[in-house]
């Protein structure tokens, strides 16, 4: 069966709106910082979700990535009033909240009748507050974005009412109405592929991060939305936490697609609980290896969802790295945060990995309430003691939607300034510490961690193997460098 949805001739004789989705111009130096030159230039899967649902609705559809292009605000406003749009939907990260804003008076300024709709985690989590502070968006898209979009553009054109579509927020009096929550997707087999062909160049002028990718080119795909933990520093408010997931026909169906349109060789599964569903993972990987697909991938994994014969059937499958959750190893931290992971568990994960030729990345997180030098010692000995071979070290952010943004100011001090939410900044300090002392540590972490015959003997046999990733190894290495001794 063929999930993907191919345009007719019948619905390219018309379109109902012109619509244009825009991811906001931010750098890779505002992204990444010192690691910039490690980044990932990967589009944005939700704005190419976006664009084939309403594609298939016949509406006319560009996508403007501004921030993996590297465009200026004025390159952005260029191509977006070139296509003459009826509506922009832009999508946002707290950090991106304001470049959108930006963009959008330049926006009003030229074409002022256009309406401009915006979603994406960090609306969703806070509207209210967003669009008090933002009066150049006209609509907030509260949740999952597809229909409501699709919606709003068919309103549009028909001049329907605003209070008629569910999962919005826009203003009417100088007040702020705010319709019924759109409900979740349940079937997400329903939806068409990404529309990929709509981006430029694709794949060959985007690149995922440096140490996520073996072989290129390479794309992320998200195969579940939700995730049913409780971590007080997420925010789920756009996916919940109830866990749906594309099928194992459907994802077959994808890769095989990537493969012949686009030459892709590596597929990064980005959503959080890949592993979760054993039935529909088994089912997968059996038929990657059944039909001979020549793909390699890697994934998200939790330490108590993995078993040593799963594992084995995943690196027959083409599996080469899981990247762990980790955040700490002090106990009181886990029990805190609400990991509901043990740390013996994790030790037995990373060790079921390794017995099973694929490599264990960790993904920590520096600055926790409770946290101390005592414990960030602690956690980087872990990860030099154990079987990881590759680190993610970033700086407890307590984002808008989370728990951590209501109750972080109990136990530090929190910088609620959005531009600076970009895991780079230290915005929470908690009681004890200093910035400086939390800069520090994060240095230290990645150095003792990478500075290590083992570690550094890794990256030189991916060298030999796949050759072609020479230039970005290197390009990531001297960002590296400039990391962890950028003062």
């Amino acid at each position: 069966m063929c999930y993907y949805h191919i345009i007719s001739i019948k619905e390219l004789s018309y379109s109902l709106a012109s619509i244009v989705l825009v991811n906001p111009p931010i750098s890779l130096e505002e992204r990444y910082g010192p690691l910039s030159g490690a980044g990932s230039t990967l589009p944005s899967i939700g704005l190419l979700g976006l664009a084939s649902v309403v594609r298939k609705a016949g509406h006319r559809v560009k996508i403007v990535e501004a921030a993996s292009s590297n465009l200026s605000y004025e390159e952005s406003l260029r191509l977006i009033l070139k296509f003459q749009p009826d509506i922009v939907g832009f999508t946002a990260v707290t950090s991106s909240i304001y470049k959108a804003a930006r963009l959008s008076q330049m926006i009003k300024e030229n074409r002022p009748e256009i309406k401009i709709i915006v979603g994406g985690p960090h609306v969703t989590a806070v509207p209210e507050e967003t669009m008090s502070k933002i009066p150049q968006f006209d609509i907030a898209a509260i949740g999952e974005g597809e229909n409501t979009l699709k919606e709003f553009a068919a309103s549009s054109e028909n001049n329907g009412r605003l209070k008629d579509i569910s999962g919005i927020l826009f203003r009417e009096n100088n007040h702020f109405i705010k319709t019924k929550a759109r409900p979740l997707i349940k079937n997400l087999d329903d939806l068409p592929f990404p529309a990929w062909d709509l981006i430029d160049n694709f794949p060959r002028g985007y690149k995922p991060a440096t140490f996520k990718c073996k072989r290129l080119p390479a794309t992320y795909i998200i195969s579940a939305r939700g995730c049913p933990h409780l971590c007080i520093f997420c925010d789920t408010s756009v996916f919940s936490r109830q866990y749906r997931a594309f099928s194992a026909e459907y994802i077959i169906e994808m890769i095989k697609f990537l493969q012949l349109n686009f030459g892709i060789k590596e597929i990064i599964f980005e959503d959080d609980t890949f592993v979760i569903f054993k039935k529909r993972l088994i089912q997968l990987c059996e038929t990657l290896i059944k039909e001979k697909i020549n793909i390699s991938w890697s994934c998200n994994g939790r330490a108590t969802a993995v078993k040593p014969d799963i594992l084995r059937l995943m690196k027959r499958a083409g599996c080469w790295q899981i990247s762990y959750g980790i955040e700490s190893s002090d106990p009181g931290i886990l029990e805190f945060s609400r990991k509901r992971t043990k740390i013996e568990q994790m030790r037995q994960a990373l060790n079921w990995t390794h017995h099973a030729g694929i490599l264990a990345k960790g993904f920590f997180i520096l600055g926790f309430p409770k946290e101390t030098e005592n414990t960030m010692k602690e956690t980087i000995d872990f990860a030099k003691n154990n079987h990881l071979d590759d680190v993610s070290v970033s700086q407890m952010t307590p984002f808008p939607g989370s728990e951590m943004y209501r109750v972080g100011e109990k136990y530090g001090f929190i910088n609620k300034n959005w531009e600076k939410m970009n895991l780079l900044d230290v915005v929470f300090i908690p009681d004890g510490l200093t910035k400086e002392k939390l800069d520090a540590y994060q240095k230290k972490f990645l150095r003792e961690f990478y500075f290590r015959p083992r570690i550094i003997m890794t990256y030189v046999l991916r060298l030999v193997k796949n050759p072609g990733n020479a230039r970005g190894i290197l390009s990531g290495f001297k960002a590296f460098l400039q990391t962890v001794f950028h003062s």
